[in-house]
């Protein structure tokens, strides 16, 4: 898209369309037909495959995230931390966009801001799971410096 055609202060910038969806209101609809038709939630702490297998059930849902790399002995299990800042939901924000570094979501129940400096591969194999205030800050300050170009493009 040609400069003038959009809000950005950019020379270009580009529309496409992708499918996304609200991964909060999806879960909570997976969550809500599984116990309709009768499924139950049951919270164990599994320490080894031998304390999957030995579950009674005939089906279990393992999530474990990173901690698969142990449970299942499993070294090509990496961690890729993604740490986000969440704004309040903007009903009347529909886009995604992509600013120096910065992924911004907008979505139902709020407004996604990722810090993504080097590129998607940032994080990899990154296992902290402390918050990084600094981080969230710096993501949130990036954003700002757009739209407060975009709103010095209109004066």
């Amino acid at each position: 898209m040609p400069a003038g055609t959009h809000p950005f202060p950019t020379k270009y910038a580009s529309r496409t369309s992708r499918i996304r969806f609200n991964a909060a209101d999806y879960s909570r609809q997976l969550m809500n037909d599984f116990l309709i038709a009768g499924g139950a939630i049951e919270t164990r702490e599994f320490q080894s495959p031998q304390d999957v297998a030995s579950a009674p059930q005939k089906v279990v849902v393992n999530c474990p995230g990173y901690g698969g790399r142990t449970l299942w002995s499993d070294e090509s299990i990496v961690p890729v931390r993604g740490l986000i800042a969440w704004l309040i939901p903007q009903p009347d924000a529909h886009y995604s966009l992509l600013y120096k570094e910065l992924m911004v979501v907008a979505r139902r129940d709020g407004i996604v801001v990722q810090p993504i400096p080097g590129g998607d591969d940032f994080g990899w194999n990154d296992a902290s799971e402390a918050p990084n205030a600094k981080d969230a800050e710096a993501g949130v300050l990036l954003l700002k410096e757009l739209f407060d170009r975009m709103a010095a493009m209109r004066s």
